[in-house]
């Protein structure tokens, strides 16, 4: 594909509102801590499996098929991907299942915005802003007005006109923030190498990272049970993207799923199963690429919870 649409803002891009912003969401935020630990054996947990579980199909009233950005909203979209999905696990948790819900990821996007100082129409957000925002209240698209309609054609797409419409928070946005309210993030976390975003994500918490390298291609490696799409970080730019699913490959080695929010043909169909527009991704990469020194606190994990507790309703895949 040609230039594919960025946005995540790097900090050595920030002018001085967004890295006060940037800095400000940092400073309160938690470092991942939990409770619980990880299983004995290996595994290969795909949190994108949840975007087509019966129950969570039945409450958005189709298989969830993944948010796809137009211009350079990655911030937004990959929250909604992020957001979605750690709705959809809390749907599947016997302890305190909650109704699983589409989020309109663009009322977040505006107002994470805002909160950097930016005014009028544009592209270009923080991930750590957002993390900050998504704790004020997500908006669900069910049984609001006034909302444009997501096109279905690969993913839930909105215009290139209605993206940057909602890029600045006008007067309309004041409607909604009661609504959003209802439905704020518990605990959003930083996490500080592989070993946390492993934990994270089989334990059933979903992870957002913002990077200065993207995976822009991938190739079908393997065969058997042990085919999969892998990829690496060969492009360069700042982009926002989630890991959901982690693999404890018999000859790759431990691989994350990167999701993405591109068109779904940016890489084959992964034939181990992942989600739309997703392609596996090596530990080493990884660790090399979110945790330089140009990230600085920018991968997060999501809780609908107060702190981290382990959630064994969720490892056992065969049964969600």
């Amino acid at each position: 594909m040609q230039t594919p649409p960025l946005g995540l803002i790097l900090p050595q891009d920030m002018n001085q509102q967004q890295r006060d912003a940037h800095e400000k969401a940092l400073a309160f935020r938690p470092r991942f801590a939990m409770l619980g630990g990880v299983p004995a054996g290996p595994v290969k947990i795909m949190l994108t499996d949840m975007w087509k579980d019966p129950d969570v199909a039945k409450d958005i009233g189709m298989a969830f098929p993944g948010f796809h950005q137009i211009t350079g909203s990655c911030v937004g979209a990959s929250s909604g991907n992020w957001i979605f999905t750690l709705g959809a696990v809390q749907r599947k948790l016997s302890d305190s299942p909650t109704v699983a819900f589409i989020p309109f990821w663009p009322y977040q996007y505006g107002r994470t915005r805002q909160a950097e100082g930016d005014r009028g129409q544009g592209e270009g957000a923080v991930d750590s802003v957002m993390g900050q925002t998504v704790q004020k209240g997500v908006l669900q698209v069910t049984g609001q007005t006034g909302l444009p309609q997501f096109d279905t054609s690969d993913g839930l797409a909105l215009t290139k006109q209605q993206e940057l419409q909602w890029s600045m928070v006008n007067s309309g946005f004041a409607q909604y923030d009661p609504i959003a309210a209802k439905n704020p993030v518990g605990t959003v976390a930083t996490l500080t190498s592989t070993a946390d975003i492993y934990q994270a994500i089989v334990n059933g918490y979903p992870v957002i990272d913002g990077c200065s390298m993207y995976i822009g291609h991938g190739k079908v490696q393997g065969s058997g049970d042990g085919a999969c799409v892998l990829g690496t970080y060969d492009g360069r730019g700042g982009h926002s993207t989630c890991l959901l699913g982690a693999w404890d490959h018999p000859t790759l080695g431990r691989l994350f799923l990167y999701s993405n929010q591109w068109p779904a043909e940016t890489y084959p169909a992964d034939p181990a199963g992942g989600g739309r527009c997703c392609v596996w991704v090596k530990e080493a990469d990884v660790q090399k690429h979110l945790f330089s020194s140009d990230n600085q606190g920018q991968v997060m994990a999501a809780s609908h919870l107060t702190y981290f507790p382990a959630q064994p309703q969720v490892l056992d895949w065969s049964m969600a």
